[in-house]
């Protein structure tokens, strides 16, 4: 995990989602806000630490996303990461058909705190 971003880092952490292989795989809610919809969903999460840039990459692994529609994979390197401490992740970006959006990931079922 020595190369994951620090809002990362301390998402893994926090929630003790560490991994010695450095990929982790956890269930979590996911909520996208788009062109000001609120969309939430369950997915499992995949957390890639030692992706080659050195930053750390997310993909939803849920099959009901259509990758055309709306972003399955966040790279720490490109979009904004952001931790709220022991809430969630939130993650900033573009997408090229969504346009501009905010995700929020949450470890298990829980509630998104904005």
């Amino acid at each position: 995990m020595k190369y994951a971003c620090k809002p990362l880092k301390s998402f893994i952490n926090d929630f003790k989602l560490t991994n010695p292989a450095g990929a982790d795989v956890f269930a979590g809610t996911i909520n996208f806000i788009v062109g000001g919809i609120n969309i939430t969903m369950q997915s499992e999460v995949h957390i890639v630490t030692s992706y080659p840039d050195g930053q750390g990459v997310i993909y939803l692994l849920n099959k009901d996303i259509r990758m055309d529609e709306l972003p399955t994979m966040f790279d720490a390197g490109k979009e904004n990461f952001e931790y709220i401490a022991n809430k969630n992740l939130r993650i900033e970006g573009t997408h090229h058909k969504a346009g501009k959006y905010i995700i929020f990931i949450s470890p298990g079922e829980s509630d998104i705190t904005y």
